[in-house]
């Protein structure tokens, strides 16, 4: 009589990331409104945000597929992804012509080698 465990190690991470992200992504993003609820899926390599901004009574979803991590010469990093997805519809599209290099810089001082062996 063997013990078998099912533990969905990558799922397991994914939670704990998820919540690492959001107490962050709630420091980061205040200012424009409360970050509700932040989901990583590292398998299908997406992220989506959940942000009730100021002054709005009903919350937008972010999602970005295909994400990765990039600095540039000076050290800066960046999420990089190949799409991006909003609730509203002008927001994809706004997103499309600001974000042309599918990139976000991250806030400065973030752990880019950590997140890199994390992500």
């Amino acid at each position: 009589m063997g013990l078998h465990l099912n533990i969905d190690f990558a799922g397991a991470k994914d939670k704990s990331l998820s919540k690492l992200l959001l107490s962050t992504a709630r420091q980061y993003l205040r200012e424009y409104g409360e970050v509700l609820d932040l989901v990583l899926d590292s398998a299908a390599r997406s992220i989506s945000v959940e942000v009730l901004p100021v002054g709005e009574k009903e919350p937008i979803r972010a999602t970005v597929f295909g994400y990765g991590l990039a600095t540039d010469g000076s050290g800066r990093g960046y999420l990089t992804f190949e799409d991006a997805a909003f609730s509203r519809q002008w927001l994809t599209l706004l997103a499309v012509r600001l974000l042309p290099d599918k990139r976000l810089p991250l806030p400065s001082g973030t752990p880019m080698g950590l997140l890199q062996t994390m992500l």
